[in-house]
C-alpha cells in the first residue's frame, strides 16, 4: 500500500481546512491521468480505434484548458509503467487533484459483430453516456464526491446523459450508483482512486463501442463542451478548497 509521500499529517490536515481565497490566489495543480497506455490500450471502439487514443486526445485538451484557466502547474500522466506509478507521480509532483480520463465499453455479452471498412469489429448500441467513478477507500472521499458532483452537474447542464450499464440494476453491473441523476458510481478497488491522498475521480466520457456515440465523442464541439464542463467543475472546487501557492 502506498504511504502519504511527502505530504505529512500537517499538510493533509490543511487540505481539510476550508480557506477563503481571493481571485487568482490559487494555482491548483491537476494531475490529468491519461487512462491506459500505448502498450495496454484499453477498450476498442466500434470502428477499431484504441481507447488510449481517445483518452490521450481528451486528456491533452483538458490539460490545455486548465493552463488557459490559470491552473498552470497542472500536468498529464502518460504511459507510466503501472497503476501505482500513476499515484506515485501524482504525489511526487505535488498535485492537488487527480482526474483520470477514460472512454467506456460494455460487458462482452452485449457486443455484436459488424463490418466497417471491410473489417469485422465489435459494437453495442445498447448503452451510451458518461460515468464518474470514485472510491470510498480514497483518503478524501467526501471531497472526491464533491468534485464529481460539480462536474456531473455541468455535464447535465451541457446536455449529456449518464450511462447506466455499470449499475447493479443492469445484468452484469459492477458498481454501486451513488447519484443516478449525475451518473456518479462507487468503484471501491480501482488503484488510482483508492490509494490517492488527494481528491480523485475517474471519468468515462462516453461509450465508444456505441456506433453513434463513438462519432459524437470525436466531434470538436462535443469535446469542447465536455472539456469546459470538467474545467469549470474543477475551477469551482479549486475556488473552495485549493491552497494558495
Amino acid at each position: 500500500m502506498y504511504g502519504y509521500g511527502g505530504f505529512g499529517w500537517l499538510a493533509l490536515l490543511a487540505w481539510l481546512l476550508p480557506l477563503e481565497l481571493s481571485a487568482g490566489a490559487c494555482d491548483c495543480s491537476v494531475a490529468v491521468d491519461v487512462g491506459h497506455a500505448t502498450f495496454s490500450a484499453g477498450a476498442t471502439s466500434a470502428r477499431g480505434k484504441p481507447e488510449f487514443e481517445f483518452n490521450l486526445e481528451m486528456g491533452t485538451l483538458i490539460h490545455e484548458e486548465l493552463i488557459k484557466n490559470g491552473m498552470t502547474r497542472s500536468f498529464t500522466i502518460i504511459n507510466p509503467p503501472g497503476l501505482k506509478d500513476r499515484v506515485r507521480i501524482t504525489e511526487e509532483k505535488g498535485a492537488d487533484l487527480f482526474v483520470s480520463v477514460h472512454h467506456d465499453s460494455v460487458q462482452s455479452y452485449y457486443l455484436r459483430d459488424w463490418i466497417h471498412n471491410n473489417h469485422t469489429h465489435k459494437y453495442s448500441d445498447a448503452f451510451r453516456g458518461y460515468s464518474i467513478l470514485l472510491s470510498p477507500k480514497g483518503f478524501q472521499y467526501s471531497n472526491s464526491l464533491e468534485l464529481a458532483t460539480m462536474i456531473g452537474k455541468r455535464f447535465r447542464a451541457a446536455g449529456f446523459l449518464p450511462a447506466y450499464h455499470h449499475s447493479k440494476k443492469v445484468l452484469g453491473g459492477r458498481h454501486n450508483m451513488i447519484d443516478e441523476e449525475l451518473g456518479i458510481y462507487q468503484f471501491d478497488n480501482l488503484v488510482v482512486l483508492k490509494y490517492s491522498v488527494i481528491p480523485a475521480i475517474l471519468i468515462e466520457f462516453g461509450v465508444i463501442v456505441h456506433r453513434e456515440e463513438e462519432i459524437m465523442l470525436q466531434q470538436p464541439e462535443t469535446r469542447e463542451k465536455l472539456v469546459r464542463a470538467v474545467v469549470e467543475g474543477i475551477g469551482e472546487f479549486n475556488a473552495l478548497h485549493c491552497l494558495p501557492r
